[in-house]
């Protein structure tokens, strides 16, 4: 049967609540809120910043929501539009209400999501997970990308995992404590010290049965019917993925690809490197501005 996501308990739910207002109050740039219908359910999505540019889009990693981005906002924002939309079937201030079965639904309700937002084409970027979402909305609707960037995309989208990372993932969900949660982040991304609020966020979220399709290896036929251009980043020490292999195929599949693999970095490429990570995604995006709303 398809699911719709939700929290365990009442508790867990009020739980999240209170840590996604916490670290969604840190938010450094005026920003405007929306929910937008779509038939799979409402999708909130924060819109930041101003420009004359097709708009960004970024979509989080694993469970997560739009305020992960928070961090780096400010300086994407100074010179473009940005969305930044929780993901339906995951926690946040989505409300689903329709199953969302495979790639086809995904590029669906996000289609949707920018319909409601009166945006044609966007520069679509997803970290892990979410690089793995961004892919799905290429598969079947590059015509709404001015450019797709892939950051340090999740274990399956260029091959399959190791299941050794799964069952760590699943481990650390059974009683997601804090220092539990603290050991995770520490193994997945060393150079990232997660403050207190993100710890609880972190926490609150594995509470949530998701209801979003799980990653899945990309065919050739898939990677081949991407035709935005694609820019995909690896941290050389990341331990989700094979960067040189999955390079390679971002290459040799996806007709319009760079594909970079960054030293000194791992899964937390963004979170220790965005001196260089955040000027290089601007940098595609800016190469790419021919494509307007």
């Amino acid at each position: 049967m398809a699911r719709i996501g939700r929290f365990s308990s009442a508790a867990s739910e009020a739980r999240f609540r209170a840590a996604y207002a916490a670290v969604a109050a840190r938010w450094p740039v005026p920003s405007t809120e929306h929910q937008v219908p779509t038939a799979f359910g409402s999708t909130y999505v924060r819109k930041s910043g101003a420009g004359d540019g097709a708009p960004i889009v970024l979509l989080p990693g694993i469970g997560g929501n739009g305020q992960v981005w928070y961090p780096f906002i400010e300086e994407l924002a100074r010179d473009h539009v940005v969305y930044t939309p929780d993901v339906i079937g995951w926690a946040g201030r989505c409300v689903q209400t329709a199953p969302v079965r495979d790639t086809a639904d995904i590029a669906a309700w996000f289609t949707e999501v920018l319909d409601g937002l009166g945006v044609g084409r966007v520069h679509l970027a997803g970290n892990s997970l979410g690089a793995w979402l961004a892919g799905a909305v290429a598969v079947h609707r590059s015509d709404r990308l001015a450019s797709l960037t892939l950051l340090e995309p999740s274990a399956s989208t260029f091959a399959r995992p190791r299941l050794g990372l799964l069952a760590k993932f699943i481990v650390s969900g059974v009683n997601p404590t804090p220092e539990r949660m603290r050991k995770l982040n520490r193994w997945l991304m060393p150079r990232y010290v997660m403050d207190d609020a993100s710890i609880e966020l972190a926490g609150a979220i594995t509470k949530f049965r998701m209801a979003m399709p799980w990653d899945r290896t990309f065919t050739d036929a898939q990677l081949a019917a991407i035709d935005a251009p694609t820019l995909v980043l690896f941290g050389a020490e990341t331990i989700v993925a094979d960067p040189e292999s999955g390079a390679a195929r971002a290459r040799e599949g996806i007709a319009r690809a760079q594909a970079e693999i960054m030293p000194g970095v791992g899964h937390d490429l963004l979170w220790a490197n965005p001196e260089q990570v955040v000027p290089r995604f601007l940098a595609f995006v800016e190469s790419h501005e021919q494509a307007r709303t």
